[in-house]
């Protein structure tokens, strides 16, 4: 997923760093480029991809539930879903949804 969106120009050509959370779980932040409408996606094992709000802590404090809120959209379905719909999605603020689907 990150090779897609940074060959598309969506995401920042960056090495991509796996963290642990404390309940074990694992997620990844992958920051955007300028003018996307995130500052940065981020991936969780449980929960598949969502936008973020901030750009410095993109996967947040509370780890142990799903994020919600302003600005947090999941994309594509599943844990892996499809690169395109993934940017289709990103692009579309209308698409996506406000709480995972997994």
């Amino acid at each position: 997923m990150a090779n897609a969106l940074s060959n598309a120009g969506v995401a920042e050509p960056v090495h991509v760093e796996v963290r642990h959370l404390a309940d074990g779980h694992l997620a990844a932040a992958l920051p955007l480029t300028a003018g996307q409408p995130s500052p940065a996606l981020v991936w969780d094992e449980r929960y598949g991809w969502r936008t973020a709000t901030s750009r410095r802590h993109p996967i947040g404090k509370d780890t142990t539930n799903a994020s919600e809120g302003e600005g947090i959209r999941y994309l594509g379905s599943g844990l892996t879903p499809n690169p395109d719909a993934v940017l289709e999605q990103l692009a579309d603020g209308r698409k996506g949804s406000k709480r995972p689907k997994v």
